[in-house]
């Protein structure tokens, strides 16, 4: 493969429409393919970490998601992502801004990044701010895909696949699929959904059901709901990493974190990260978690228990108590993403075809049929052992869902 800093006369031939994207091929050999909520994706790039990480966030394969898609038809759409040196992305970003016709369209990425979309003859091409605290990047939009260029740093290795998340993300709305701020895990092949603010044990509680026996690990964070008749709603993984401090970690069994490689960088030892509630965290992906603990991971699941978490400091309580349909219906509607998601802030790529209204209303139909599954208020400590807390939540869905 010839060396990346050959390919800016092909970037810039590109950038002004008289070559086509499938001249950068030459620069990138790695090639992975992914399928999207039924989008089927090439992407091709310059380094292999860049595929790798495609492939290792949207493990488990899910009917969202899937890494490793068995097809031998053309793909749907083509990503190339090249990885640079801050200084040549920086060049081309600014010959960009000189080569574009008409007024700038900003928007807003993953957690607000700005950026903005300039028109040039090889089509929109977007450029993130340089204003900003972050690296330039320039994404430009073709009819059969899309062309990343980043820095060659840590984030470049996870660009191309934030991107693909976005689209997969946009096309799940459009199929009626509902974004919940929750994470989720199952206890002997039952789904447990665990809806919260920030801060109110979602993940550390996903993460002690997954570990307990019969348990298994679905998503942190962010999770997927849809709705069919006559079924119960399904649950599905927005990829992303779990992100922990040391104080969990600690509760958890997990003391030897700091020495684990992961993809990426581990919070500074001078940080916060090491307590509960600290501001700097752990980011680690879902398949390296279970790498490294034995964790098993599950693509999907029934919503057969859905779980409202208050974690508390420095006691060891433990209270349970069922949550009424109509409250459960308001906690629900607090944390609903879609269409209004406080981190994936806009459809910055333009994916969705469905009005606002539209995607409300699928929204307002989820809510409405989790409203009426069985649901728990759990109120623990930092210090109350996680095994009790697991227990209760078994007892509570043995109880209510007993298993078949």
């Amino acid at each position: 493969m010839p060396a990346t800093d050959q390919a800016i006369p092909a970037l810039d031939a590109l950038l002004d429409g008289t070559v086509e994207a499938a001249a950068l091929d030459p620069w990138c050999g790695e090639k992975t393919t992914v399928r999207l909520s039924g989008l089927t994706v090439d992407v091709l790039a310059s380094t292999s970490a860049a595929t790798a990480y495609v492939r290792r966030l949207f493990t488990p394969a899910s009917p969202l998601w899937n890494p490793n898609p068995a097809t031998t038809a053309d793909p749907d759409a083509t990503m190339r992502c090249l990885a640079l040196p801050h200084a040549q992305v920086a060049a081309l970003a600014e010959r960009v801004r000189h080569r574009a016709t008409g007024a700038p369209s900003p928007v807003l990425m993953h957690v607000h990044a700005p950026a903005a979309w300039h028109q040039l003859p090889a089509g929109p091409t977007l450029l993130t701010d340089p204003d900003a605290d972050i690296a330039p990047q320039i994404v430009v939009r073709h009819p059969d895909g899309y062309t990343v260029i980043t820095c060659d740093d840590t984030d470049a290795t996870m660009n191309a696949a934030r991107h693909l998340r976005e689209i997969g993300y946009r096309r799940a709305e459009d199929d009626g699929w509902v974004c919940l701020h929750a994470s989720a895990a199952t206890l002997d092949g039952r789904g447990i959904l665990i809806v919260g603010d920030s801060g109110a044990g979602k993940s550390s509680l996903a993460l002690a059901l997954s570990a307990a026996q019969g348990g298994a690990f679905l998503s942190n964070d962010r999770t997927m709901v849809t709705t069919e008749a006559d079924a119960a709603p399904r649950a599905v993984a927005m990829p992303g990493p779990i992100r922990l401090n040391g104080g969990t970690l600690q509760a958890l069994g997990f003391e030897n974190a700091r020495q684990w490689n992961l993809t990426r960088p581990k919070p500074a030892t001078d940080t916060d990260w090491q307590t509960f509630h600290g501001a700097s965290k752990l980011h680690i992906l879902p398949v390296e978690w279970h790498e490294r603990t034995g964790t098993p991971l599950t693509p999907d699941a029934t919503v057969d228990l859905i779980v409202f978490p208050q974690i508390v400091q420095d006691t060891e309580e433990l209270q349970l108590q069922p949550a009424r349909s109509g409250p459960a219906r308001e906690l629900l509607a607090a944390q609903c993403m879609s269409p209004g998601d406080d981190v994936y802030v806009q459809d910055w790529l333009g994916i969705r075809t469905s009005t606002t209204d539209r995607l409300a209303g699928h929204g307002a139909h989820v809510l409405d049929t989790l409203a009426g599954r069985p649901t728990l208020r759990l109120r623990f400590g930092t210090r109350t052992p996680y095994a009790a807390v697991t227990a209760a939540v078994r007892a509570t869905l043995d109880d209510r869902t007993p298993r078949t």
